[in-house]
Parts: C-alpha cells; structure tokens; sequence
C-alpha cells in the first residue's frame, strides 16, 4: 500500500470528520463539563448558606472594608473609582501584611486564606519594614471588589455606585456607617491609624504592623471588640428577611452537629462532615439532630446526595472521554456510538465488583437485570431507614465507599457497575416515589437543575419507569450515556462557546472525543466558610482543634434558634438621624 493509499484509509469524513476546520476556537480547560457544579454552587448552597460562600469566610473583613470606605468618605477626594483604588489598596496592603506577622494567641485558631495571601506570605513576612504601596493582589479593589462588596451590599451594608441615581462611587448606608465606627474604636490607638501612615510612601515598621494586629487583625474578633455584637447581628438578621432566617438555621445546624462530631471530624477539607451530615454516623460517633434543627439537617443532607449524584455522573462523562481517547488514537478517528455500547458490554461482562470487594454472590454483567442489581445491593446496604433516620454504614458499598473506591483515574469495568450501583443507593435512598412523597418540603432542592441540568427528581422518576420496565445493567448505562452524559455536555459544552471545552462531539452516529483532561470532584460543601464564621463569631471554639466547645453564646443560640437583634440598628441610628433631614 502506498503512502498516499495509506493517508485515504485514515483520513476523511468518514473516520475523522472534517480535520482541516478541527480547531475553529481556541481550546480550554474549563469546568464543571455537565452543569452539575453550578447547579449547587449557584441554586442550591446560596438557599443553604446565603450570604457565606467560599471567597466570604472571614467576618471581620466586613468591618475593615466598611472602616476604609468611610475614611474614604471622611476626606476630600474625587469620588472615582481611580481615587478610592489609590487610597484603599496602601489600607489593604498592610492589612495583609498585619494578619501575616500577628502575634497574638488567638491567631493560630485563623483558617483559610488572608486576601493578597499569595504574595505578602513568604519571605517577605520576615522583613522589617513594609511598603504600603506593595502590589499585593492583581485586582485593582483587591478583596472588596472580588469578594465582599456584593455581599456587603445584600446585608444592606453599602450602597453600590450607580451614577443613574446621583452614587458617584459606593457610599456606606447607615448600618455600615455604625459598623465602621465600631472597627475604628478597636483600632482607633494604633499608630497605623492615629498617624495615617498607609497614604504614605514611607515603609512602615514591622512593630508598627504588630501593634495593629492585636487591635485590627481578623483573629481579634472574638477578643470582646467592640464590632463583634454588630457582626453576631449582621450574620443572624441582615438582608432579605428569608435569606437570615435560612443563615440562622444553616449555623444552628452545624453548631448541633459539631457537639457530636469530635474535632478531627469536623476539620480539614470536609469530607468526614459530608459523611457525618449525610449518615448521621462516623467512625462510630452519631449526629441526633434536635428536633428544632431537623428539616436543615436534612436539607444539608439531600445537598450531600445531590454531591454524590453529580460525581456518579461526572465519573462516568471521565471514564467514557478517556476510553474513548483510548480507542480514537488519541481523538483522530469518530468512533461508532455502536462500538461504544459493544466496548461498555463487554466491560460489564468481565467486571469483577463483586470480587473485588469481597463480596458474597455473583458478579453482575451486562445482562443483569437492573433491579437484581438492586437487590444485590441491598442485601449488603440497609436502605430502610426514613429520611430523617440514621442510615448505616457499609465499608464496601455505601455511597462513600463507592465514591472512595472511583475517586481516581483508573478507567475499569468496575467503575462502570459502582457508579450504576451509586445511583441506585441514592434512587432507594430519595428517589423512590414513596420517598420523594416524604420530601415535599424539600422538592426544591431535590427538583434543582431541571429543564436545562439533570435533577434528581425528574432523573428518579425516569429510573423508576425502566427499572420496572425490566432494563439490564447494560440498557440503563446506555441510556445514562447517551441521554445524561453525552447530550448533556454537548449542551454544556456548546453555551460556552467560543470557549471550546468539548470532550467529545457527536458526528451523526459516531463520537469525536478531544485530548483534553477530564476532572472530577466535589463541588465545596462550604464547610471551611460557615465554620469559619461560626468561630470567628465567638459561637463555637475553633473547629480544627481538639476539645472544641460551644462558647455561652453558641450554646444560647443552639437553645433558643436567635440571638438579640438591634446592635447593629442601635450603631446606625446616629447616622439615620442625620440622613432624615
């Protein structure tokens, strides 16, 4: 055979699709190929935890940012955006730096990043002197024009700027006028302050950054200042009347379950709270919600099996997109959705689950009716128990153990029959008709992403009609494929353009796949933010150490579900007044 005979037999529309216009966008990484993230971080945690995500963790960054647009104010400056930039950043700078040298004992209770962390971190914290004009973060509004001036506007706290209604630039509203007023008192004797030495060019001393922090930093919070009644109040009243309510009922749950959980399962990156908030036991230490902490407990929990929910599918969409690179010569030829069903058959047919993991009877193939599958499971699985019950463990098959056992890049047959037997669990679990009628109040949750996304409800309901219709193991991950997988990240994949994120595309009855990687986790559970802020708020000693504690006011709120309000409105009101005429 010829050179050129050979180029035809691979090349060409038949095999390839048209190559000579493969790269008509340029190619990206991207995230969340099937929409399953967004679904929780943008719909379902904000219902959860409004107001306290993963860019918000630290309260006292409110105060310090509402103390720096009143400064602002105080002086005579143009109201620009250039002129607040040039003011602010100095502040900012050396804050990062005081958080960075603090020396109190409190601070090694502080988790998660300071703002400008990157960069004033390291080396540099060793110096003796700091330039207040250091280029500590590449965004020009630094922390507050990431993170926090959306959120400090919802909690009614500032004003954005809007020239339409005469705002030249963000203004503070009454209530962050009181709250900066009660962070200036805490910092009002430090020389950082009294000497205005951020808005020099001059370096300021290390001694000068110290003494600062044991009266400004994020960690001194706790330490009786005198913005810490108005932050308690912000946190549990501030904003939209519902959204409170649901941020009070979010902290009051994680503050019962941490009386349960010893410390080391409440810290690090959350994945023994997830299975504490789901199982309600681990590691032998079991989670009784209180009977006025129950319905967000169990709103917390069907969270946690929307996250297992979503990496069954992410696992499959992975495994499909790297088998498929596999037998594309690394995406040059379209491979023939058929071949695709025959490969998953013949991997169902030589799965060794069963084996694997030590478990009694037979390996389910690719013939396996889907219901015995069940029945297989749940001879090993207790699913009995009610949504508001304990449900108990199983080291091998449990939803955690099959999401432990797949939580990697290994691409085998039994990957393909734990995530079927993954959905199962959680179709038993929530899915099942009977069960989704004991989750009326909850259907919101269970119903998010429908329409656009895969939502668990509509998803069950479907599952429900072809387990009983008799389908294989075989039929059910070929219609997950098809209809779940594929269609849904070309749908994912094409509203992203001209950003080309696709891993795969069909062409008529083949797959093109592209060499791109394929990631899978867990969307954030937000368990560093709103422990951060429950321990920040002087409710609970810090979450990551041994012997935590309710603090009194953390044992009251847990009693009573609230705290007194009115701090915050007792610090605005001298600002109301002036306002009124």
């Amino acid at each position: 055979m010829t050179d050129s005979q050979d180029q035809a037999s691979t090349w060409g529309w038949a095999r390839t699709g048209p190559v000579w216009g493969a790269q008509v966008f340029p190619p990206r990484g991207g995230q969340d190929h099937l929409g399953l993230g967004s679904v929780s971080s943008d719909r379902i945690l904000p219902k959860l935890s409004p107001g306290i995500n993963v860019l918000t963790i630290h309260p006292r960054y409110w105060s310090f940012y509402a103390f720096v647009l009143d400064e602002f104010w105080a002086r005579e400056l143009p109201r620009t955006k250039a002129a607040f930039r040039d003011f602010y950043r100095p502040w900012e700078a050396l804050f990062a730096f005081a958080c960075q040298v603090c020396e109190a004992p409190e601070h090694g209770t502080i988790i998660g990043n300071i703002v400008g962390s990157r960069r004033t971190a390291g080396p540099a914290v060793a110096d003796d002197e700091f330039d207040p004009r250091f280029d500590y973060i590449k965004e020009p509004l630094g922390g507050y024009g990431l993170y926090y001036a959306s959120v400090m506007q919802e909690a009614g706290l500032l004003t954005r700027r809007d020239p339409a209604v005469g705002f030249a630039f963000d203004a503070l509203t009454p209530s962050g006028r009181g709250l900066a007023d009660a962070y200036r008192e805490a910092v009002r004797h430090t020389r950082l302050y009294a000497d205005g030495l951020p808005l020099g060019e001059a370096p300021v001393s290390r001694q000068t950054l110290v003494e600062f922090a044991a009266a400004g930093c994020l960690c001194q919070l706790r330490a009786e200042a005198a913005d810490l009644p108005l932050l308690q109040d912000l946190f549990l009243h501030a904003g939209d009347p519902q959204a409170a309510a649901q941020r009070r009922a979010t902290l009051r749950f994680l503050l019962d379950a941490c009386r349960t959980a010893q410390a080391e399962k409440m810290s690090g990156n959350g994945d023994l709270f997830r299975q504490l908030i789901y199982f309600r036991v681990v590691d032998g230490d079991r989670y009784t919600p209180l009977d006025a902490t129950a319905a967000f407990a169990r709103r917390w929990r069907l969270y946690q099996a929307r996250e297992y929910f979503a990496f069954a599918f992410n696992r499959l969409w992975a495994w499909l997109v790297r088998r498929g690179l596999d037998v594309s010569d690394d995406g040059l030829i379209a491979v023939p959705l058929d071949e695709i069903w025959q490969m998953i058959n013949e991997e169902l047919d030589g799965n060794e689950v069963a084996i694997q993991l030590g478990i009694s009877g037979s390996n389910p193939n690719a013939a396996t009716l889907g219901q015995e599958l069940g029945e297989w499971l749940t001879q090993h699985v207790d699913v009995t128990p009610g949504v508001d019950e304990l449900w108990p463990r199983h080291d091998q098959l449990d939803e955690h153990a099959l999401y432990s056992w797949c939580n990697n890049m290994e691409d085998d047959a039994e990957t393909l029959v734990a995530m079927l037997a993954l959905l199962l669990l959680l179709y038993y679990r929530v899915g099942r008709p009977g069960r989704l009628a004991d989750l009326t109040a909850d259907r919101d949750i269970l119903s998010e992403g429908e329409g656009q996304r895969l939502g668990m409800a509509g998803f069950f309901g479907q599952f429900h009609r072809r387990l009983l219709a008799g389908d294989t193991v075989s039929g059910l991950l070929r219609w997950i494929m098809a209809d779940c997988v594929i269609e849904q990240h070309e749908r994912v994949a094409t509203a992203k353009l001209p950003e080309d994120t696709f891993r795969l595309r069909r062409m008529g009855e083949a797959v093109r796949f592209f060499a791109k990687d394929a990631p899978v986790a867990f969307n954030d559970s937000r368990f560093l933010a709103l422990s951060t802020v429950a321990h920040e708020l002087d409710l609970v000693s810090s979450l990551a150490r041994p012997d935590r504690r309710l603090t009194a006011t953390g044992r009251a709120f847990v009693e009573l579900g609230d705290l007194p309000a009115g701090a915050l409105e007792r610090a605005a009101a001298p600002y109301q007044q002036q306002e009124e005429p």
